[in-house]
């Protein structure tokens, strides 16, 4: 190749460009077409995510009309203005005059795509938020990949024609396939046919690009393109040397096998590497595409296993879902990427994105039980519900796990790593749940008459075990790998020696024991136990029945708990907006300014790397110093400590009297704790000494041959953490019940991680914990705080007027009540009288008084919620107007400097009377 020729060529081309104001109009074009996708979107404010994703939807067609507006004039001007044959003959291959040609339009692309970069990140920075830099480089780097494959194909239109207009609209039709494959279902009605056609079009090849992931098949893809485009241009420039008739025939016969050689050769290329893909680099700030070391350590052995067959994933997700799931939309489908392309042809995704009423809606439905959830949504102050997908399929062979669906909350990366490998098992472990008066399997609801379903913890632990329940009035076997008890305090004593015994056995065991449950309708760890269950205790009924000694269980594990009738209380709350009450005892990191400098055990697997974990009124532990057993704490308070009675805090209807009926104590208490270590079996011990005893043996000689059982075991003086309230406030992230914002404690996670632990399962561990925060448009939020705060200042004082007017109208009511009762001329049948005719009637007015009210109140939230809405649309709608008015201006003064530059170029050495006079000067001539 010789570079001065290609030099040439290129420095020709691109200089020629850039002279030309027409150049500049055509960046202009398309930095504003650019500016105009990214930030005019509804999407991009409703998303609130400080990203690219909406350009991304448009680029391929934006290019689609940029690309060929480049390459129009590369080869057909040449033609028409017969330049071509200069170009032809100096002393250069074609391949020097291809390669010259097309290194000016990379080049001239290149340069328009930094001004569309610049001049969005110009107005993000400026007035939107930080977004993630090495997400928006190489998102960036990806449109340029799609720009370079373009500019080959457009090449390639240039050169079979003379005519600009058509060279442009050949562009176009040569380029659409790379759009249009993206529709594949829209080709197809067979779905699989669908799904391989899309994978090969514009968006899914540049899907890692725009997630912030440099990988190798994306970049092959795009240079695949290009290197076939540019061979076929040096097959149209050479053609001149071929002869005519049977000669030139063989020819194009020659290079049309050769083209089809290399389309077979690279696209063979692309679907290995679309398969076999570990060569990819996470280029984000937060690294929120990277799987976490246990994720890749798991699929490395599943790639290794040759038992394990594909393991199909399918994913069905809404196209468009509120701000609130946009980030996890995108977490769910840049992990199926990354674990698809990191398990070595093991994993197959298939992402669907259906509309709820939909064809392949009911095929989820009726396979795997998947149909859209509806989510609360607050847009613009405004709560809403709306029903959306995200649901997940996982099938290998015979066996499959289903989640219906992933709510924002819950890891994902965790949620699909845990089903892969679930599915990929010959057998799963057997966690044996011992029945306890907690019902964790459901039943019959005596209060409210109905049958209640499983808990949540029941559902989440069938996902990767085999769950069993176990009755402990009989003998329980060996043949589980952990036992999950709760609130064992409370079996029967046949029940308890049957559990004790299978401890001893060396059965690993969950304990959790509370001496004041708050959300089970269970007697305390100090209560009676009533027969017939909580409905039988409330109406005063049923009588006391006989429990288990649980000091058994405790001697045998040198564990028990401080206070069996006391609740632990905690003066601290790392959520200062809200009120909590003391009894919600905040494990967490912040403790360490209280007393505790250690919260979470980091020496044990089970509690390093949490930040908090919620109690709710437990007790505490302490450790029996004569046992043999290790005592591991595993989460600690700090020392802003009381304790309460249980007896009180359940009868009191006050909580805020909780500090007067306290007992401040300032002690660190311990929570839970694992323990660990060997004992010797019982019945082993017994023949060694009756042995001892026949023979005359010694000790140390009687007992040599005894089995030692290994006790493993872990005890959380809390059985609230296993409510559905908890599961269901991790799965909605910041959105609980109780609408309370930004709750973050971590208990599910927690819960499993012991059972994990115990059940010798340690893969998942450290998945758990993983989040992957996304950059939000923070100064949108900060330009609209101020009306957001005065919208709910408006709301709450409109609240409080009414409940001061109803308060007031209750205090006439019970006046007007109150002065018949008092009046001495009225006697009892009277005032009776007197008092059912002023309850009716008060009783009406009260009535039409707090509908009134309740109207106004209704039309205050709405006329305050049109206001916060048009507040926030007008501060979007200034951003908007800033990313229309602003990305353009670079290249329009540019543009105005060339013009003027060339105008005065063109009359340097030009005599003055050869200059075109203006009218004055003309004129004067006359």
């Amino acid at each position: 190749m010789n570079f001065t020729v290609v030099k040439a060529i290129f420095k020709r081309d691109f200089i020629s460009y850039f002279s030309n104001p027409t150049g500049y109009v055509f960046i202009c074009v398309f930095v504003m077409l650019s500016s105009f996708a990214a930030f005019w979107p509804p999407a991009f404010f409703n998303n609130n995510l400080a990203n690219l994703d909406q350009l991304s939807n448009w680029i391929p067609y934006i290019l689609l009309v940029f690309i060929p507006a480049i390459t129009m004039s590369m080869w057909s001007e040449e033609r028409r203005q017969g330049t071509d044959e200069l170009l032809l003959t100096i002393p250069a291959t074609d391949m020097d005059v291809v390669i010259g040609k097309y290194a000016a339009g990379v080049a001239i692309f290149t340069v328009s795509l930094l001004f569309s970069m610049f001049s969005i990140w110009l107005v993000f920075s400026w007035g939107l938020g930080t977004p993630d830099g090495g997400l928006f480089l190489c998102t960036y780097l990806g449109y340029w990949f799609l720009g370079i494959a373009m500019l080959a194909v457009g090449m390639v239109a240039s050169f079979l024609t003379k005519n600009l207009t058509v060279g442009f609209v050949l562009g176009m039709v040569f380029n659409a396939p790379l759009a249009i494959l993206s529709f594949g279902d829209w080709l197809v009605n067979d779905p699989e046919l669908a799904q391989f056609i899309t994978r090969w079009g514009a968006d899914a090849q540049l899907a890692d690009f725009e997630r912030g992931v440099i990988s190798l098949p994306g970049i092959t893809y795009f240079v695949s393109i290009a290197v076939v485009m540019l061979y076929i241009c040096m097959v149209l420039i050479g053609k001149r040397h071929w002869g005519t008739g049977d000669d030139g025939d063989s020819r194009w016969g020659h290079y049309l096998g050769r083209t089809i050689a290399l389309f077979i050769l690279f696209g063979a290329l692309n679907y290995f590497l679309s398969n076999y893909n570990s060569l990819r680099a996470d280029v984000t700030t937060e690294k929120i595409n990277s799987l976490s070391p246990s994720t890749v350590e798991l699929l490395r052995d599943l790639s290794k296993n040759d038992d394990v067959d594909t393991i199909l994933v399918d994913a069905y997700v809404s196209p468009t879902v509120p701000s609130e799931y946009a980030a996890h939309k995108l977490n769910l489908i840049g992990t199926l990427q990354e674990l698809e392309s990191m398990s070595g042809g093991k994993i197959q995704a298939n992402i669907h994105e259906i509309e709820n009423f939909s064809e392949q809606a009911t095929t989820a439905d009726t396979a795997f039980g998947i149909t859209p959830q509806t989510v609360t949504t607050i847009s613009r102050g405004v709560m809403s519900g709306e029903e959306i997908f995200m649901g997940v399929a996982v099938r290998h062979k015979l066996d499959k796990v289903v989640v219906p669906f992933i709510d924002k909350g819950i890891p994902i990366e965790y949620e699909l790593v845990r089903s892969i490998t679930t599915v990929a098992e010959d057998e799963r472990k057997r966690v044996g749940v011992v029945t306890t008066d907690v019902e964790l399997f459901g039943g019959f609801n005596m209060q409210a008459m109905t049958q209640n379903p499983e808990t949540q913890l029941i559902g989440e632990l069938r996902k990767q075990y085999e769950v069993v329940q176990v009755d402990p009035n009989q003998p329980i076997s060996d043949d589980y790998d952990v036992l999950l008890a709760v609130q064992p305090s409370a079996m029967a004593p046949e029940a308890m020696n049957n559990l004790v015994a299978a401890v001893k056995r060396g059965i690993p065991i969950a304990i959790f024991e509370d001496p004041m449950p708050m959300t089970f309708s269970v007697p305390g760890t100090a209560d009676d136990r009533i027969a017939g269950g909580g409905a039988m205790a409330m109406f005063g009924g049923g009588q006391p029945q006989p429990k288990g000694d649980i000091n058994q269980l405790w001697d045998l594990l040198g564990v028990e708990l401080t206070y069996s009738d006391q609740a632990i209380l905690q003066d601290y709350n790392p959520y200062a907006e809200y009120d909590f009450p003391p009894y919600l005892v905040f494990v967490d990191e912040g403790l360490k300014a209280y007393g505790a400098p250690q919260p979470f055990n980091e020496e044990v697997a089970i509690s390093s790397g949490f930040k908090q974990v919620l109690f709710l009124a437990p007790g505490a532990l302490r450790h029996d110093n004569d046992s043999k057993l290790e005592y591991k704490p595993l989460t600690v308070t700090g020392t802003l400590t009381a304790t309460v009675p249980t007896r009180v805090l359940r009868s009191m209807r006050d909580l805020s009297a909780l500090g007067r009926v306290s007992n401040p104590s300032n002690e660190s208490y311990v929570l839970s704790a694992l323990i660990e270590g060997e004992m010797e079996n019982t019945d082993d011990l017994a023949d060694a000494l009756k042995l001892d005893n026949e023979a005359d043996e010694s000790d140390e000689e009687s007992t040599k041959g005894i089995e030692k059982n290994p006790i493993k075991a872990v005890v959380v003086a809390d059985i609230d953490s296993l409510c559905d309230e908890i599961f269901a406030i991790r799965a909605r992230g910041d959105q609980s019940f109780s609408q309370f914002a930004s709750l973050d404690f971590q208990n599910v996670a927690f819960v499993l991680n012991i059972l994990d632990y115990l059940a010798g399962d340690d893969r998942y561990l450290d998945i758990r914990k993983r989040s992957r925060p996304h950059r939000v448009l923070t100064k949108i939020d900060e330009a609209t705080k101020k009306s957001r705060e005065e919208s709910r200042e408006k709301i709450d004082t409109a609240r409080d007027e009414l409940a001061e007017a109803e308060q007031e109208a209750r205090n006439k009511f019970a006046a007007t009540i109150q002065a018949i009762e008092n009046d001495p001329k009225l006697d009892n049948r009277e005032k009776d009288f007197k008092i059912e005719q002023a309850r009716d009637r008060g009783q009406r007015k009260l009535n039409r008084t707090m509908e009134r009210l309740q109207n106004d109140l209704q039309r205050e939230v709405l006329r305050t919620q049109r206001t916060l809405e048009k507040d926030v649309r007008k501060v979007q709608d200034r951003y908007k107007l800033y990313a229309a008015v602003l990305p353009p201006i670079l290249p329009i003064l540019l543009g105005i400097l060339v013009y003027f530059h060339r105008r005065s170029g063109e009359r340097e050495g030009v005599s003055k009377t050869r200059l075109r006079f203006n009218q004055k000067d003309q004129q004067d001539a006359a």
